[in-house]
């Protein structure tokens, strides 16, 4: 081979080379749009042919399409496709890179083509591939991020609202539940004034009871006994004795009422000797042991403290009687501090508090009595403790705060 044909060889491969150089800068540090990219391949891609006086060149891409001033299709041309895969199969996939000759030129490996120039052409169809395929990839990318930042902002919306929603929901709870707890603050100081105002009823009707029916069932027991005195001699003795008789029974009677109605020595004397008086009550009326220890509480209480102190225990020593089958029942009060503890405590039968619980929760008849002193107590923000075992007995504990210097005499 001939210098000047090895020369001419070298030249067409710098050519050559010199046109993938510049495709590659292009396709990888250059941030032109794809009609700008186009264009500017074209323009040097005649130089790289055999005859580039001669030579046009058009490349498509992504339906964009760019060529020479003087490029059109003739019998002398040489085409290399390229496709990539696309997310979307409607998008345009592919491309192709061509290059003609307006004249006809003496034949080679390819036509009047060398089949170094069928590589080059193959090699820039493979760089256009590979950009393809990455703005295609980037492109892709960019939608999913897209979507997903839409998707995100649509959530997020979604979400305020609901998280809206909810926090108006949660304040009208809050709303309800304060209006509730005001509403049953209410009842409970309601629930304490009728009780009061109950207990003031009772007093009166007992105080009549005493004043006027037992001072008249007394002022007749005396005249039917100073008119038995007068009648021996008049054969009236015996029913003179009968209606005595009677006359007594209807004023223990009425003095077993007037102290179950009100009893006098709560108020006269006090919750610690009216707590005496009721063990002594029920000692007798239902056979039990009675324990009755008031030695801790040395300050008078309230009112109305006394009053619910009083009422609750005579509700437990009637559980008691109803349930427990004791044989002995003891009755504590003390002062603890700021508190008033009374404990009611009986050697019986014993039962499971959780389910006088659960009976108070489902409104049933076997817990209302608890229950209601429950109830009472929270009138006065006070507790009650409830320690049993079936066969073990029963202990009743109930506490009632004082306010210092609040008591008032008894």
């Amino acid at each position: 081979m001939s210098n000047d044909s090895l020369q001419h060889r070298l030249a067409e491969r710098v050519k050559e080379l010199t046109a993938l150089h510049r495709t590659a800068r292009l396709l990888q540090g250059s941030e032109l749009g794809v009609p700008d990219l186009l264009a500017r391949i074209t323009d040097f891609l005649p130089a790289a042919w055999q005859y580039p006086e001669i030579a046009g060149a058009r490349v498509s891409l992504l339906g964009h399409c760019a060529a020479t001033a003087n490029f059109r299709e003739t019998p002398w041309l040489q085409r290399a496709d390229f496709s990539a895969r696309a997310p979307d199969p409607a998008a345009p996939q592919g491309g192709s890179i061509e290059v003609c000759y307006l004249e006809s030129r003496p034949l080679a490996d390819e036509g009047p083509f060398l089949i170094e120039e069928r590589h080059l052409i193959d090699s820039l169809a493979d760089m256009l591939r590979s950009y393809l395929q990455h703005h295609l990839a980037d492109a892709a990318l960019r939608a999913a991020h897209d979507r997903l930042e839409f998707e995100v902002r649509e959530r997020t919306a979604e979400l305020q609202a609901a998280n809206r929603d909810l926090e108006a929901e949660i304040a009208e709870h809050r709303r309800a539940r304060r209006e509730i707890e005001r509403y049953q603050r209410q009842l409970r100081r309601l629930a304490s004034e009728l009780s009061l105002a109950e207990e003031r009823e009772r007093r009166a009707i007992a105080t009549d009871l005493h004043d006027h029916l037992g001072q008249a069932l007394a002022f007749l027991r005396l005249r039917l006994a100073a008119f038995a005195g007068n009648a021996v001699f008049c054969g009236f003795e015996g029913s003179i004795q009968e209606l005595l008789v009677l006359v007594e029974q209807a004023i223990r009677y009425t003095r077993t009422l007037t102290g179950e109605l009100s009893p006098p020595v709560l108020y006269e004397l006090g919750l610690g000797p009216a707590l005496e008086w009721l063990g002594e009550q029920a000692a007798a009326k239902h056979g039990w042991r009675v324990t009755v220890d008031v030695s801790g509480l040395t300050d008078p209480l309230p009112q109305e403290t006394r009053v619910m102190l009083f009422k609750s225990a005579h509700e437990l020593l009637a559980n008691a009687a109803k349930h427990a089958q004791a044989a002995s029942v003891r009755i504590e009060l003390r002062r603890d501090a700021d508190a008033c503890r009374l404990e009611v405590t009986d050697d019986g039968i014993g039962f499971a508090p959780e389910r006088v619980a659960a009976a108070e929760r489902a409104e049933e008849a076997g817990g209302f009595g608890l229950f209601s002193i429950r109830e009472r107590l929270r009138g006065l923000d006070g507790t009650m403790e409830v320690r049993s075992t079936p066969g073990a007995g029963a202990r009743i504990v109930l506490r009632v705060p004082l306010a210092p210097g609040g008591e008032e005499a008894p």
